[in-house]
């Protein structure tokens, strides 16, 4: 007697016997309506059989959300894009234009903020070299002393001395490094012009609505220092004019007295 389910995809084994006969049962497996008869388990006629199911499990696609396949055991939603970093979004995080012109205003203060500090350590470091020569000099005078050598011999080898190690040439060279600070100083101050007015252009943008609280804070006190700095700078130039025009300034003749 068949004991297993007719259903080809099923082949599910039952315990049936002949007194089993006339029984019908549904298939815990595949749900198909069965018969027992004398040549076993067949399709009960009442109900027909099943349409066999395509192998693998069945996905059910919900119409409001597309899914795509599993990537790295994770459900990743459609969204016509690959995981990853949006740059344009990733540059209106950051503030977008503004942003820009803030870090280059920025850099340009920076840089030509250092420029006449770096011009007085070339000065200092050119006053050093003259200065360490000097400082040679005292101990090979102290040396010569020592050995009791006579006036005209410490003198004769202090000009040796200073003449071997171009002792004029390392005071040139002081004042070469002077005159290249004083020269730079022109655009210095042009190169700090321009970055106020990128920092300004930044600023202004960051006060925008748009802009989170902490750049709008920022851009009002960076905006509000340096017109006060312009203030300032302006301030101290006119003063300095005005002191320079007078004293340079024609002077009243006074009448001569007559006797």
């Amino acid at each position: 007697m068949n004991n297993v389910c007719p259903n080809p995809d099923c082949g599910a084994i039952y315990n049936v016997a002949a007194k089993d006969v006339g029984r019908r049962i549904k298939c815990k497996k595949c749900a198909s309506a069965l018969i027992v008869t004398d040549a076993g388990l067949e399709y009960d006629e009442r109900d027909p059989p099943p349409v066999a199911a395509p192998p693998g499990p069945v996905v059910i696609v919900d119409d409001e959300e597309e899914m795509t396949p599993r990537r790295s055991g994770r459900s990743v939603k459609a969204t016509g894009k690959r995981f990853g970093m949006d740059p344009s979004q990733f540059f209106k995080d950051i503030g977008g234009i503004p942003t820009l012109f803030f870090g280059f205003g920025a850099f340009l203060v920076i840089v030509f903020l250092f420029q006449p500090i770096i011009g007085m350590a070339a000065i200092e470091r050119a006053t050093g070299a003259v200065r360490r020569v000097d400082l040679d000099w005292r101990g090979q005078e102290r040396k010569l002393r020592k050995d009791k050598k006579s006036d005209e011999e410490i003198s004769k080898a202090r000009e040796e001395f200073y003449k071997k190690r171009d002792k004029e040439e390392l005071e040139d060279n002081i004042a070469y490094e002077a005159i290249s600070t004083s020269r730079g100083l022109w655009m210095e101050m042009y190169g700090m012009m321009f970055g106020f007015l990128f920092l300004m252009a930044g600023s202004i943008g960051y006060m925008m609505p748009d802009q989170t609280l902490v750049r709008r804070i920022l851009g009002t006190v960076v905006l509000g220092t340096q017109i006060l700095i312009i203030f300032m700078i302006f301030s101290e130039s006119g003063g300095r004019a005005g002191r320079s025009s007078s004293s340079s300034g024609p002077q009243e003749a006074r009448p001569e007295r007559t006797k």
